[in-house]
């Protein structure tokens, strides 16, 4: 249990360290699409989960290859 754990706790800071390097998504953070979210893909089947809020794209999570995210 605790290997697994810890496992699972190098997995996510190794997504976030990842996704600090994705970039924002392409569709444009506007007032008609506000709360919106979107995945980047990066690395091997991963992604950056970004929102759009005000203007602009926030990094709000990372996701593993099978939609586990881990929200900041």
């Amino acid at each position: 249990m605790k290997k697994q754990l810890a496992l699972s706790a190098f997995v996510a800071l190794s997504l976030g360290f990842a996704a600090s390097a994705a970039a924002a998504p392409t569709t444009p953070c506007t007032a008609d699409n506000q709360g919106a979210q979107e995945i980047v893909p990066f690395g091997a089947g991963g992604g950056a989960l970004y929102m759009c809020l005000g203007p602009q794209w926030v990094l709000v999570g990372t996701c593993d290859a099978q939609d586990n995210c881990v929200l900041h």
